[in-house]
This record gives structure tokens, sequence and C-alpha cells, in this order.
């Protein structure tokens, strides 16, 4: 993955280089403070104390400090330490490279060589214990590294070998100051006043006879000459390689430092040249000169030096490095610090403080005047400001007349620049300065007065005063607007002065919601009035808003400028706003739809925020340059120059951490059982204004589409479940490119058992089981319950059949022996006894059918159900009229005596209706014993039942069928009657087999009792 993201990252920067350069180097043209500088410190996490950078291929910046490696994103310094925690040298590194595999080469004061790798910084085992000095990489991918001792000073890396360079290579002893490998694979090693070169493939250096000064670091131009930079000076050196000549003497050059004892220096894509030393601070040479640096001359031009006094964090200084986007670093002994190209250039031809602000006006050749609290400047179309007066005491307006000339207001006087000065007494005594100086067609010159109103200076110096037309304090923003008229605001009104005198008030609706009025513009088109919340535009008396709720940019404007080009500039609270005018005019006809802009702010080198005055705080000088006021001095910006990063930065996943536990660099990983909360850390490493870089992600299977989360470096997920997720994160640079591969990584959280399937399947079980297990428990309470009812009803007809048995037929025994014996006394030819005996003999009838009705009340008849059916079907003598079949399923029970009776009753009037109403010749009977019911089925082939019957189960006057089913219930059993007309009829009996059987089984329980427990509620 990271290979190939390398990959995608080099097709994207030689693209850009194709097309005109991803980014910009530093622009010549520009002193070293009109880049933009940032620096940062211990206060704001840096190491201190840095000897190295290097920048790889992903796009980190490395730092090498006394305090161990450091990799930055522009945003957060982040220490690496060793894999294993263990060094058996000082953290100190000297030296850092980045090899063309990708690889991080650090090597250490104290000795040794560590490797970063695959996300891991290991110690280079074979490396040995004398600390490293500087490192390079020669073209046939050896890795060469100059060691802190004379003698033994110079080793090659090979095949993951350390191969000394001993007295057969024939270098000269003595500390190294710096290695560089020359495009044509040239090796030139820089030794304490000497230089010596190793052509490629050779096996023994050449020594050369150019001098060399102290703290040699070396470097190459563009052309492929070899520079060096020392307490000579910087300059070329000749190609002795290639039979150029070391002139003798003293060298020419320019004077950097005579007292750099560490020195390095690199020439940035543009061609300058930039270098450091450990004294004072860094130089550069915007654009040297071969020949001029060659040549013997008494004077030599001094290069340009930026120290701690200008805003570098520490003289002492040695690394430097061009980044890939073209920003310059360098590291000293106090922290890290970044130049790059500014957008907005501070002037610094103009002091940077003024005690009352700053003051400007474009004259009609396009040149810009700027006055601070003392001096007066004019700056030509690209020109830089020179001086046109000083010593003046807050100058207050400025502007020019008809005819050329340029009128300077400073507290109670007004000055004619120019020409023959002439002064002008103010109209009225008075102390309050003279403001907003504007001239209107007649080439009368209109100023603010304050409180004393406006005053009209005309052509023959006379002045006219005119009151102020609002209560308000007089506004010093005045202006003509394209009909000739004067514009004069309040805070809350803007007034219009025709040529003859008539005014007009208007005022904004409070609807608009724009507050305080501040800056007029009177543009090619429109009239713009910028407002504490809001931009105004004015198209006859209408007034139209775009507020800050919807565009933030137009919070306090301060000044508008609008130029030939299509564009408008806007000076606010948040910094200069850059919008082409048409899209302007469209968003206030709808300002719903949405509205490209550009901010300029304190990151592109606005010096800071704008002043309150909102006199032409934001102009267009004539070489098309904005120039811009502000609290802390006066800048601009040259819309044909703006730069522009191109390059997508490349988008790195920092870390993931899970419970605790960090995963730095993370590829595809097989988290923990039982993770659920992430926190994944990434990055773009774009190191020109990282604070700009915006982020989207979205982690597949849980973010339905991307997260935009602006600048947030960080993604926190909970809750996951397990399962395989791929987090993805995309990236935008400063300005607005995209880098649509990004980066992702894939995540697997394996289960935890308990998070298995099969754990989930026991879970079921183990429910189903649970509610089975008291589904079943219920059943056979219920079960009990019907049998304990059973019982009761069987124990009370048992009571019932002893009582008749020991009193009623007993009694009536006895009853008749009496009668017997009082009979045997009548002579047998008398009626009487005929009579009696014939009592006698239905008394007889009567006890046995008691006696009958007695054991039917004990149930106890024997034989098994189907035995019974059996007997039934002969006595009642269905055959052979009716051919009984019946059929017996499943293993016979014991059936308790009430079922029995009730299955025998209704069996009985079944195969009763079958023979007398169906016309049957054929009866089926079916027996089931099952485990979980008693099937009882009786099946005729008879003229079966009309379907009006069924519906109201039974025919009127007759009770079979409604006895049948009243029985069937009296015993929990289910009760079906099906037939059609001509087909037979079937009766179906089911009974539960908890309450059928007498005795049962565990396991027939629950589905024995199921009907039941129906029945019950």
């Amino acid at each position: 993955m990271k290979t190939a993201a390398r990959l995608l990252y080099a097709i994207a920067v030689l693209l850009g280089l194709a097309l005109g350069g991803p980014a910009r180097a530093l622009d010549p043209a520009r002193t070293i403070p009109q880049f933009k500088h940032t620096s940062w410190t211990a206060e704001d996490g840096a190491p201190t104390n840095i000897w190295a950078l290097a920048q790889s291929a992903d796009g980190y910046l490395w730092l090498g400090a006394a305090s161990g490696l450091y990799r930055f994103d522009g945003v957060t310094f982040e220490a690496i330490p060793l894999a294993d925690d263990h060094y058996s040298h000082s953290h100190h590194i000297n030296a850092l490279l980045v090899t063309r595999s990708g690889e991080l080469w650090a090597g250490y004061r104290r000795g040794g060589v560590a490797i970063f790798r695959d996300g891991k910084l290991r110690e280079f085992p074979q490396a040995g214990s004398e600390g490293i000095l500087t490192m390079t990489e020669d073209q046939d991918g050896a890795v060469w590294a100059a060691f802190s001792t004379p003698k033994h000073n110079l080793a090659r890396f090979v095949g993951g070998k350390q191969q000394d360079v001993d007295a057969s290579w024939n270098l000269p002893e003595g500390y190294i100051m710096d290695l560089r490998v020359t495009r044509d694979g040239t090796l030139w090693v820089a030794i304490d006043g000497s230089l010596s070169f190793l052509r490629r493939g050779a096996r023994r250096f050449e020594r050369t006879d150019v001098v060399m000064g102290a703290g040699a670091g070396l470097t190459e131009d563009a052309g492929g000459r070899l520079w060096v930079s020392d307490s000579l000076g910087a300059r070329p050196l000749p190609n002795v390689a290639k039979g150029e000549t070391a002139r003798r003497g003293a060298p020419a050059g320019y004077i950097v430092s005579d007292s750099a004892r560490y020195a390095r220096i690199l020439f940035d894509r543009d061609g300058s040249l930039w270098g450091t030393t450990f004294s004072t601070g860094a130089f550069r040479v915007a654009k040297p000169d071969v020949a001029f640096a060659t040549n013997e001359r008494t004077s030599r031009p001094r290069a340009e030096t930026y120290e701690a006094k200008d805003g570098l964090s520490s003289n002492k200084a040695v690394p430097i490095l061009e980044d890939h986007e073209g920003n310059i670093w360098i590291g000293t002994s106090a922290g890290l610090d970044r130049l790059r190209t500014a957008n907005v250039v501070v002037e610094p031809g103009i002091a940077r403080s003024s005690r009352f602000g700053y003051m400007q006006f474009v004259d009609r050749d396009g040149a810009i005047w700027t006055a601070d609290s003392d001096t007066v400047y004019r700056a030509s179309p690209g020109q830089a400001p020179r001086m046109i007066r000083d010593r003046l005491d807050n100058p207050t307006a400025l502007c020019q007349d008809k005819a050329g000339a340029m009128w300077l207001g400073a507290n109670n006087s007004l000055t004619r620049l120019g020409g023959r000065p002439r002064t002008v007494k103010p109209p009225v005594a008075r102390d309050d300065p003279y403001s907003g100086c504007v001239v209107d067609d007649r080439g009368d010159l209109w100023l603010a007065l304050f409180a004393t109103g406006y005053g009209r200076l005309d052509a023959r110096g006379r002045w006219t005063v005119f009151p102020p037309l609002a209560p308000e304090l007089v506004h010093s923003n005045i202006t003509i607007d394209r009909q000739g008229r004067l514009l004069l605001p309040t805070p809350r009104t803007l007034s219009r002065v025709a040529a003859d005198g008539a005014v007009q008030t208007l005022r904004p609706s409070p609807k608009l919601a724009v507050g305080g009025l501040r800056a007029i513009y009177q543009g090619p088109k429109d009239l713009l009035i910028g407002c504490e919340f809001g931009l105004l535009r004015l198209t006859g008396d209408r007034f139209q808003a775009l507020q800050v709720a919807r565009f933030p940019w137009a919070k306090g404007v301060q000044g508008v400028v609008q130029t030939p080009n299509g564009e408008t500039w806007i000076l606010g609270a948040l910094g200069v706003v850059q919008i082409r005018t048409k899209d302007l005019a469209r968003a206030f006809d709808d300002p719903a739809r949405p509205l490209n802009y550009r901010l300029f702010d304190l990151r592109d080198g606005l010096p800071g925020p704008p002043q309150q005055n909102g006199v032409r705080d934001v102009v267009m000088g004539g070489d098309g340059r904005i120039w811009i006021l502000t609290l802390e001095g006066v800048a601009w910006i040259d819309p044909a120059h703006i730069a522009r990063n191109a390059l997508p930065p490349p988008v790195s996943i920092r870390s993931l951490t899970v419970d605790g536990r960090v995963y730095r660099d993370p590829r595809d990983l097989t988290l923990p059982k039982g993770a659920s909360k992430l926190q994944i850390d990434y990055t773009a490493l774009s190191l020109g204004i990282p604070e700009r870089v915006r982020f989207r992600y979205r982690l597949e299977g849980v973010d339905k589409d991307w997260v935009d989360v602006g600048g947030r470096r960080q993604a926190f997920y909970t809750n996951l479940k397990p399962g395989r997720y791929r987090f993805q994160v995309v990236a935008a640079n400063n300005d607005g490119v995209w880098n649509d591969q990004g980066a992702a990584l894939a995540i697997e959280i394996p289960p935890t058992f308990i998070q298995t399937n099969l754990f989930r399947a026991l879970c079921i079980l183990a429910l189903i089981g649970l509610l089975w297990g008291l589904y079943a428990l219920r059943l056979r309470q219920v079960s009990d319950r019907i049998h304990g009812r059973l019982q009761v009803r069987m124990a009370e007809r048992e009571r019932i059949a002893r009582e008749l048995h020991d009193t009623l037929l007993q009694g009536i025994q006895g009853l008749m022996l009496r009668l017997q014996s009082v009979v045997d006394q009548i002579p047998a030819d008398l009626p009487a006894r005929q009579a009696l005996e014939g009592a006698l003999d239905r008394a007889d009838d009567v006890i046995v059918e008691g006696r009958d009705r007695v054991k039917s009340l004990r149930a106890d008849k024997a034989g098994d159900l189907h035995d019974i059916l059996a007997e039934l079907v002969e006595r009642l003598g269905l055959e052979p009229a009716i051919k009984v079949r019946m059929v017996v399923e499943g293993t016979p029970r014991r059936l308790h005596p009430l079922v029995r009776e009730e299955i025998e009753l209704i069996a009985s009037e079944a195969l009763f209706n079958a023979q007398r109403h169906a016309q049957a010749r054929a009866v089926e009977i079916d027996v089931g014993y099952g485990r979980g019911a008693l099937n009882v089925r009786f099946r005729d082939d008879g003229v079966g039942l009309d379907q009006a019957v069924l519906d109201s189960g039974g025919r009127e006057g007759h009770f079979g069928l409604t006895g049948m089913g009243e029985r069937a219930r009296k015993i929990q059993a289910e009760f079906e009657i099906r037939s059609r007309p001509g087909a037979g009829a079937e009766i179906e009996l089911t009974i539960p087999a908890g309450v059928a059987y007498l005795s049962l089984g565990r396991r027939a329980w629950p589905f024995a009792a199921r009907r039941a427990l129906t029945s019950e509620r």
C-alpha cells in the first residue's frame, strides 16, 4: 500500500512539473522578510538543537535532533523511538538521509546508524561505534557516512555491510565537513580546508588544490557546478574532475560569515542560493552570478542574511532543506523555521509601525501614495516606495486635484505637494484634522471636518463650510458617485448631495441587519458599502445586502476595490477576499446561491488586522497590485503572481489506537477480539499552510457517505461490531486541490466467543429450552389440575356409588327380603300373592339396574379403548348390516376412567347416528395412541350432513351432536365434524395425552397438555 502511494505521489509530482510546477519556489525578486516566516520552538512542541532535516517520499519532514528522531506533518511533532527502545549510543542525531528506496537513515553523534523501514526504526547491526557527521547516497545505491574521527573518517554501506575507507583509497585524514554526489556520479568530500573527489566506480580518491575555509558545505547548482560555502564565503568551485584548474590565492565569492564553523547550502528550484551557518543564522543570494562570484574583486557583495533579530528562532542554524512544495526549512538550536512564498507581501519600504495608522491614494499615473504618522511615500507602478516628505504631524487627508497636484492634510493645515508648495489656511479656527479628501466634477476639493461638518475648497482657494447632515459624527469616508453627487455617510445613513445642493438621505432597512456603514466604494457599475455585519449594494434608491450569517467574509468590511479584469477585492475582519465581480453581482440578486471566493489572511502574509479608518484601505495600483492597509503595516498582493499549490497532498494514517494500544503507521490490521472503540489519527503532508488542509473520511460498513471534518485530524468510532471494515481518508491542500486517492486501512475485528454465531445459537437454544421448560411446567400444572378435577369427579362418583350400594340398594334388598317372607305366608292361589311376586320381580330388576349404575359410577371397566369400542359395536348390533373396520396405531395405553367413559358415550352416539341416520354401509374406527394426544376418529360412507347442520352444530330438536361436543369439552378434547352431502361424515376426537392417559412420561408432557392449556384459558 505504501509503495503504491509513493508511486502515485511521484506521478502527481511529475505531472505537476510538466504542467508548470505544482509549487513555486521563493520569488528571487523578494527579500527574505517579504516571505512568510513561521517558527516552532519548544513551546510549540518542537525539538531543540536540530542538526539534520530530510523529507521522505510520503511527505513527512524528518528532524534529527539532540533528543532523537522526530517527524513533522506541519502540525504535530512526533517522536520516533527505536523499535526495541534500546540505545547502544546517545539519542543525538547528526545526519539524516532518505535513500532512493525510500528508507530513512539516521546517523548518531556517538556512533551507530538506525534505519526507518516499514514503520519501525531499527539499529543497523553492522555499523561501528564512530559518530556520524553526515551521509549521502551515490548513484549505485551505496550509502557513504562520514565519521567524527580524523583518521577513520569515511565508510560506505553496501549490501547490508559496512566497508571502511582505508589508506588504499587515498583519502586525506581530517574531519569531514560535507559529502556531495554530483549528477555525473562523482563523490566530493570536503575535509578541513581541502577537497577530494572519487569518480564513479573508482576505488581511489583524487586530491585537489582547491582552497577551502572552515565549516564547508557543498551543493550543486542547476547547471551541474559544485558550490561551497565556508568561512571564506559562498562561491562556485572549479570542476577539477573535468580538467579545470583551481585559482591560487584567496577565493572570490559572496560574503557569508567569516566565523562560520559549520555551514550547509542548497539551490532552490528557481536558482536562489540558500545557506546557514552555526553563527549568523541563514543567508540567501537571490540570483547568484557564477562569473561574478569567481572574479577576484576587492569588494565582494554580501549575501542577504536572516538572523535572530529578523525573526529566526536562533542564529545557530545548521540544516536547511527545500521541500516538495518549495518551502525552505531551517533547523536551529532553538527549534524549526519555515520560509515560504507569501501571496500577501509586506512592503518593507514603509515603516511597520505608525502611531495613527496609514492612509493611501492612487493618482492618475497609477502610483500609490501612502502616508504613515510621519512620512509620505510614493510607489510608481512596478517600483518600490520612495519617501516624498517626512517629519509630518499625523497626515489625515490625501487626494489629487484636476490639475494633477497632490494635496496633503495634516492636522489643521492643507498643503499641495510637488511643484511650488502651497499651504491653505483652514476655513475656520479649529483643531479638528482634515480627512476624506475628494475632488468633484468642478474640480473643487471636499474634505470632512469632523464636528465642524464638511468643507469645500474651490479653485480660487475659497472655503465653503456645510454643517453635519445628521447628528452623528461626520464620517471621513466621503466619495463621488457616477452622477457626480457627493456621498456623505454617517454610521446609519447615506446622504447624496447634488450639484445644486439638493440633499437626499437614504437609510438601509433594519431588516438587512448589516450594522453601521464603514466604507464606500463607487465601482464601474455599482456603489458598494462595507458595513459592520455585511456588504451593501445601492442600485438607485434600493439597498441589497450580503449578510455575515450567509457570507462570513463580509464581517467588518473596511475597503472595496474592483479591477478592470473583473475581480472584486474586499478587506474585512477575516482578511482580504478575492471574488469575481460577476459572481458578486449574482450573489446580490440571489443570496442563496453559492459564491466562490478566496481568502488571504495572516497565513498568507497579511501583517495584521485591518484599520478602522475605512478610507481607501484597499486600492489597486497602476501595475495591478492590490495595496492593503493594516494596523501592522502596508502590504500588497500581485494578482498576476498569486502562488497556487497544485500538488495534491500525500495522505497518511499516522496511528490507530485501540483500548490504549497504539499501532503506529498501521497497515491492514486484525485487532484484538472484542475491540469496539477506535481512534484513528491521520494527516496530509501539505507543509506550506497545513492549517488549511481539509479532510473527508468514511468507514465502510459504518458511514454511508463521506464525513467532512474540516481540518480535524482524528476519527473516533465506538460500539463497533465484529467484522471487516475499511477506513478511507482523502485531503485537499490549502488551495483546495484534492488527493482523491488518499489513504486506506483495512481493519478486521474478530468476535469474542460471546460474539460468535455459535454463542448466539447456544443462547437461542438455551432461551428456547428455558421457555420450553417454563411452558412444560405450566402445561404440567394445567394437566395436574385437570387430572385433579377428574379425580375429584371420580371420587365423588365413587362416594355416590358407595352410598347407593351401602344404603339405598342394601335397604331395598332388606325390604325385599321382608316382603318375600310376607309373600311366602300368603296362599299361592290368592291374587294378592301373584301381584306381590310380580312387584318383587320388578324390584329385582331395579336392584340389578341400580347395581349397573353403581358400577358405571365407579368407572372401573377393564380393557383397552379399542376393545371397549369393539364391544360397543357388538352390543349395538351394527354388523353384518354395517361393515365395521377398526384400526389401532401406537402402543395401547391405560386411559383415565372418566375419559374412557366419555369417549365410549361419544362413540355410542357416533355409531348410532351412522346406523340410524347416515344409512352407512361401512364404518371405520381409528384409535391412535400418540405420545402427545389420543386420537379417535369415526368415518362412515353414509349420506353425510348438510352444511347448515355443520354450521349450527346440530338439528333442531336433536341433541346428539350437541351432546358429543359437550362431552368432548368435559375432557378438554378437540371435537371436529367434517362432512359433505353424499360423501359420508367424519368425526374426530383429539384428547391431550396429559388428560387421556393415566401414566405419562415427561417427554410427552408439553405437547400432550398444550391443548389442555388452551382449553383451560
